[in-house]
């Protein structure tokens, strides 16, 4: 017994995967940028918007005095350093990126050190939006092969 398999009008089932290809490559890249660009809008909020509920500090040049976050909070502004470097950096072909933060201290709030507890403000950016984005992704997906 034999069963013989044959894609009628091949051409046009070529061109159709070919379209849904393009197009599902097309919404992915788009969801990786909104993607990254939500995650780096809310790391900017995150450390803005801190209610600073740690202690009071001095700080110099220029002298002041400050309430700083405290330890597991996003760190609080000060100066507006922190949130002005952080980055959306696309790769090359959109298919990937990466939220930087190039303030030289940002791994230092971010994990913390021997002297001073962690005060994360790019993983829990990351992590508050993961549900809507793994959404996003299903959904480039979904649509680019209707």
């Amino acid at each position: 017994m034999t069963l013989r398999l044959k894609v009628v009008n091949k051409a046009e089932f070529e061109a159709k995967i070919n379209r849904q290809s393009a197009d599902v490559l097309k919404n992915l890249k788009a969801a990786v940028r909104v993607a990254g660009n939500e995650t780096r809008n809310e790391a900017v909020i995150s450390i803005l918007q801190n209610p600073r509920s740690g202690p009071e500090v001095r700080r110099y040049n220029p002298t002041r005095t400050i309430r700083i976050s405290a330890p597991g909070d996003a760190p609080a502004g000060d100066t507006g350093f922190l949130a002005n470097n952080i980055h959306l950096v696309m790769d090359g072909d959109g298919m990937g990126a990466d939220v930087e933060s190039r303030a030289d201290y940002s791994a230092a709030l971010e994990f913390g050190t021997l002297n001073m507890p962690a005060r994360p403000f790019l993983q829990p950016a990351l992590e508050k939006g993961r549900a809507k984005y793994e959404r996003l992704f299903a959904n480039a997906v979904k649509d680019g092969i209707k």
